[in-house]
């Protein structure tokens, strides 16, 4: 068994508040700036060690202690006890890149993942965190699209699992009068790589009283096996993005 760490190099964004804030404002919108990040891969989400700043300052950007990685946030003062909708939406991009190499009589396997996952987390004015948004505080282990991260969940905006076998079995050769050899080695790549935008909704439901901040955390994985002969990579990413936040009243006494 031979497992190859492969480094996945992705970009993310801060925020760049996009117009005044004011009290008696009912929507707010937040886009922003680029941040570089490097990750070594890893099969434990959320515990990878990954170091990132902003590319034009080199100001180191502060992850949550589950590696979420802060890139948009929006600040909105609630009047009464109402509800905010938060709308994201973000461009990810997946890479992997699978090689094996066998002879006759053994097989190899290679494989590459990465995935890129995304939570909306109600802030105080002193930065603690007040709430997590649904559907993401309904999260379970159970739930298509929810992806366990740190002592918390993530909904999955990409994932990818791309494994290569290859198997050649032995050569037999039937020799009469005449003596004969056989060999075979046979070498098969396989790459793909995606990029798409993705929009994702988030609702905190009856907001008490107070001036918050909407922040919107990413987190991505990656890891690279190798069984036999071969070679793996995994890789993921996110970048350009924007978010909005709409302060809503719902129907009297709602709940999920």
């Amino acid at each position: 068994m031979r497992q190859l760490l492969a480094v996945a190099l992705f970009s993310l964004l801060i925020t760049g508040v996009a117009g005044a804030q004011t009290a008696s404002s009912k929507a707010v919108a937040a886009v922003n700036t680029a941040v570089g990040c490097t990750v070594t891969n890893t099969s434990n989400i959320g515990t990878a060690p990954m170091s990132c700043h902003d590319i034009f300052s080199g100001t180191p950007v502060v992850m949550t202690p589950d590696n979420f990685v802060p890139v948009m946030d929006a600040t909105v003062k609630v009047s009464n006890s109402e509800s905010l909708f938060v709308s994201t939406s973000i461009v990810t991009g997946l890479y992997t890149s699978t090689t094996t190499k066998t002879k006759t009589g053994s097989t190899s396997t290679a494989t590459g993942t990465g995935g890129v996952y995304e939570r909306a987390v109600l802030l105080d004015g002193s930065g603690n965190t007040v709430a997590v948004a649904f559907p993401v505080a309904a999260c379970t282990s159970t739930v298509l699209g929810c992806q366990s991260i740190g002592n918390g969940f993530g909904v999955t905006l990409d994932s990818r699992v791309q494994t290569l076998t290859q198997s050649l079995s032995d050569c037999v050769v039937n020799v009469g009068l005449t003596t004969g050899t056989c060999s075979f080695t046979s070498t098969i790549g396989l790459v793909l790589q995606t990029t798409s935008a993705h929009s994702f909704n988030f609702i905190f439901p009856n907001v008490g009283v107070g001036t918050y901040s909407v922040e919107i955390q990413m987190a991505v994985n990656s890891d690279a096996q190798v069984s036999g002969s071969g070679s793996a990579v995994g890789a993921a990413a996110f970048g350009l993005g924007s978010v909005t936040v709409d302060v809503v009243r719902l129907v009297h006494d709602f709940s999920f």
